[in-house]
């Protein structure tokens, strides 16, 4: 019976060190920027938290694009031993030594407004009348770092406090860490309801507005293209067998300006919006968007819309 009795205590002792060592050996593993390996893991898609359970240990990472990312590209790590929480040091991670300036909005009673879109993500920015990043002593627009990759959104994300979920139970919500990030402080929500994956950036303790994470059908300055289905035609004979000229059309007007096209075919141009956010794709006949302010003509000539401007004096 003694020797059972010592059998089960040794093969106790083996577990509890091989639990212990390999608890160790995965602490090693995430100071140095590595995933931890001697463990079961999970994902929750509503928090983006992996949390990795180990025999005496639980883990936890906030992944930013993927589940397979290395972990120097994941934020708020965190390591759990028994009872017990230890550091998992920042050294390694990304060296963006960027801040924010942003300009606020005194006694602002205005909503939130649509700074940016695309297929992926949109970002409003409430109460705020401009926000830029500095970036080793060069200052550009917030916009510019979305047109170029949206990932800095992310890389704002692992230098703010993480101060859990609204009560919707599916808004993280973010403030500054560092008083030297942001000249004026910041606030961030980041929804993740189902088609509404909004990103709103507000000033210093902004309370959740009613407004924030609801579906808004704005965002068709950012998405839309133009598809020309015309074909120009060919010119009629005069009486002499010479080819007329084309009758040009006049497709809109403003105080200034008639704006031309050189054939008649506005009824043939159409504005499109792709398939996004659980919308089905849409389409408008350009003199629809034109005369129901959907957009300006400034808009459409920037997409790449072709035309002439006459001017009326």
């Amino acid at each position: 019976m003694r020797a059972v009795l010592n059998a089960i205590k040794n093969v106790l002792i083996i577990i509890i060190l091989i639990g212990f060592v390999t608890a160790g050996l995965d602490y090693t593993r995430m100071t140095s920027g590595e995933l931890p390996i001697f463990n079961i893991n999970s994902y929750d898609e509503t928090t983006n938290i992996q949390t990795y359970r180990g025999m005496f240990y639980v883990a936890e990472r906030k992944v930013k694009a993927s589940i397979n990312e290395p972990l120097v590209d994941s934020s708020h790590m965190k390591f759990k031993i028994l009872t017990f929480d230890l550091d998992v040091p920042r050294k390694f991670a990304s060296e963006e030594k960027f801040t924010i300036e942003t300009v606020s909005i005194s006694n602002c009673q205005e909503p939130s407004k649509l700074y940016y879109a695309d297929l992926n993500v949109k970002v409003y920015l409430y109460c705020l009348e401009s926000i830029d990043i500095n970036d080793g002593g060069k200052t550009k627009s917030f916009e510019t770092y979305l047109k170029k990759n949206t990932s800095i959104i992310d890389d704002i994300d692992t230098k703010l406090d993480y101060m859990g979920l609204y009560r919707d139970n599916t808004t993280l919500m973010f403030k500054e860490k560092n008083d030297d990030f942001t000249n004026e402080g910041l606030t961030m929500y980041r929804c993740n309801k189902e088609n509404i994956n909004d990103v709103y950036f507000a000033p210093k303790d902004t309370p959740f507005i009613s407004d924030f994470c609801t579906y808004k059908d704005d965002d068709l300055k950012f998405l839309f293209n133009i598809e020309d289905e015309s074909e120009k035609p060919q010119p009629e004979l005069d009486e002499n067998g010479q080819p007329k000229e084309i009758p040009k059309e006049v497709f809109y007007s403003d105080d200034k300006y008639n704006y031309v096209f050189e054939y008649n075919k506005s009824d043939k141009v159409f504005i499109t919006v792709p398939e996004v956010r659980g919308q089905t794709e849409k389409r408008y006949t350009l003199k629809e968007v034109l005369n129901n302010n959907l957009l300006t003509i400034d808009e459409l000539e920037a997409k790449g819309l072709k035309f002439k401007k006459e001017n009326k004096e």
